[in-house]
């Protein structure tokens, strides 16, 4: 009997046993699962305030940068610099890339860096041309001309010391001795120098070749330190961290690494099914990195994980050209192919633009922008009838200016040159000086004043005008024929015109009609460019 009941007895303490076995069991696997489920993908934010915007230029931004203590960020602007006060959301100064030395109305900053101490700003160029620019001196400018094809990208190293590709194939060094800036080569790359990026210190420089390979470059002793080619030549330039130790690359399109330079399996990997465009920075942690995708957004995602966390709406059919985030992390400024200048509020108050401040500012310099259409040179091809079956009509180049006075209303003038095209012979002969004139040409030459009023909208890029002009024409019979060579008097006659056009970016497209008090009432049709220019500031 007692074995039957010590039996019994170690047979329930063995189930209860088993029981609780199974239980922590159960407790052990849950915890597993409970860990493995920490790693939940975070809800997603998407902001959509594509209509909030700064400013928009004519051209892509392909470049923007923040001084190290947040107060100014600068964005590439047509052919200029516009420094922003951050604090206000306005513009600090507008710096224009054309110097003495090197005058072109149509060159586009591609790279913008500032010194350490925020008081010099560094402009690589799209014409083989950097341009460095005093701080709160838009006069104080230094060109350095490159001796190649292009300048790629340009760094400071240091205190004021400049690295850049200047043949675009080896690395050279520039720093200021008293008034002169000597440039002297430090390394030779026989594949080329397509980026460059420094750490914080500039005593490391992660130098990126046209075949993909990147370089970690000592910037004191000029060695190289590491070198790596296992990533792919994207359109997304290799940056550093601010840890100065981690940089990004694009494995392909529709990956992003970020690599260390202390330690190969030190790497994360970010990927987006649309592809990355153009550019990608850090924040000032380290932890986060910001991408502009193919989607037509740019996308905030954790650098450990992998995961997307915000999501920026950009334009239909537009993608980041430029971005980079504030150094507090609060703001993400954004350049765009068509040309939008964006402020992404990541925390606080939404960013409603204050144009106000801008719109005045554009008006002042010239700057284009909201306004952008104002103050422009004009280039265009005309044609307009002549009220006569013996002629084709009349085929005419025009050149003038246009000045804004304010959003509305704007002046300018223009002067022409035009050649009537005989289509028969004329019924009878003209005599002069004793020689005859057949089927002569029409020469004319016309100069004049004009007013008009215009709508920008803004969304579309689209600008509706109507104008009104008067002015004087200058015209003569001339036979072109080498046996008669002989010309009539000139006519001098009083001409008024109205037109109505449309402009989208730069192209014009007008149509009207013409009064001559010699050729009578004449349609009239001109097709052209408006080239923005800064000619009668402030």
């Amino acid at each position: 009997m007692r074995k039957f009941f010590c039996t019994l007895f170690l047979f329930f303490s063995f189930s209860l046993f088993a029981q609780e076995s199974e239980q922590s069991d159960e407790v052990v696997s849950a915890v597993a699962v409970d860990d493995k489920s920490n790693m939940v993908v975070p809800e997603k934010s998407e902001v959509d305030l594509s209509q909030d915007y700064l400013a928009q230029s004519s051209s892509a931004v392909n470049a923007v940068a923040w001084t190290r203590d947040g107060k100014y960020f600068a964005t590439s602007w047509n052919n200029s610099i516009i420094l922003w006060n951050a604090a206000y959301n306005n513009i600090a100064a507008v710096y224009s890339n054309s110097v003495a030395e090197s005058i072109n109305p149509l060159i586009n900053a591609t790279s913008l860096r500032f010194t350490s101490d925020g008081r010099y700003m560094l402009c690589v160029r799209d014409n083989n041309t950097v341009l460095i620019h005093g701080v709160g001196s838009q006069t104080d400018a230094t060109l350095i001309t490159g001796t190649g094809d292009f300048i790629s990208d340009a760094v400071y190293a240091g205190d004021y010391k400049i690295v850049l590709p200047l043949d675009g194939q080896n690395l050279y060094e520039s720093y200021k001795s008293e008034d002169q800036y000597i440039v002297e080569e430090v390394l030779d790359f026989s594949d080329g120098v397509w980026s460059l990026s420094a750490n914080a210190s500039g005593k490391r420089i992660l130098v990126t070749s046209e075949s993909g390979a990147v370089r970690l470059v000592d910037s004191d002793t000029w060695d190289v330190l590491s070198e790596t080619s296992c990533y792919t030549l994207s359109r997304i330039k290799p940056g550093f961290a601010p840890d100065g130790i981690h940089f990004v690359a694009a494995e392909s399109q529709n990956k992003l690494v970020i690599a260390s330079t202390a330690a190969d399996s030190d790497s994360y990997h970010i990927e987006d099914s649309a592809g990355f465009s153009h550019a990608a920075d850090f924040s000032s942690d380290s932890s986060l990195i910001v991408a502009g995708v193919n989607s037509g957004c740019v996308k905030i995602f954790d650098i450990e994980t992998g995961f997307e966390l915000q999501s920026f709406k950009l334009m239909p059919g537009d993608t980041a050209k430029s971005l980079a985030f504030s150094p507090d992390d609060e703001y993400v400024v954004i350049g765009t192919e068509q040309g939008y200048i964006y402020r992404w509020v990541l925390s606080g108050e939404e960013f409603v633009p204050d144009y106000s401040y801008y719109q005045e500012m554009e008006y002042e310099t010239g700057v284009t922008g909201e306004n952008r259409f104002g103050n422009v040179l004009l280039l265009n091809l005309g044609f307009s009838g002549l009220n006569s079956n013996y002629y084709i009509g009349r085929f005419f180049v025009e050149s003038g200016y246009r000045h804004f006075l304010n959003k509305i209303f704007y002046l300018g003038g223009d002067i022409s040159l035009g050649m009537g095209f005989p289509s028969v012979d004329y019924p009878y002969k003209y005599s002069t000086s004793g020689g005859m004139l057949n089927s002569p040409y029409l020469y004319n030459l016309g100069a004049g004043a004009v007013g008009g009023v215009s709508y920008f909208y803004k969304p579309r890029d689209l600008r509706l005008f109507v104008e009104a002009g008067v002015g004087l024409s200058i015209s003569t019979l001339f036979d072109n024929s080498f046996d008669y060579a002989h010309s009539s008097g000139p006519y001098i006659s009083f001409v008024a015109q109205g037109l109505a056009g449309i402009q989208w970016h730069w192209v014009r497209l007008a149509g009207g009609v013409q009064y001559d008090s010699t050729l009578k009432l004449l349609p009239v049709g001109k097709l052209g460019i408006a080239i923005p220019t800064r000619f009668f500031r402030k």
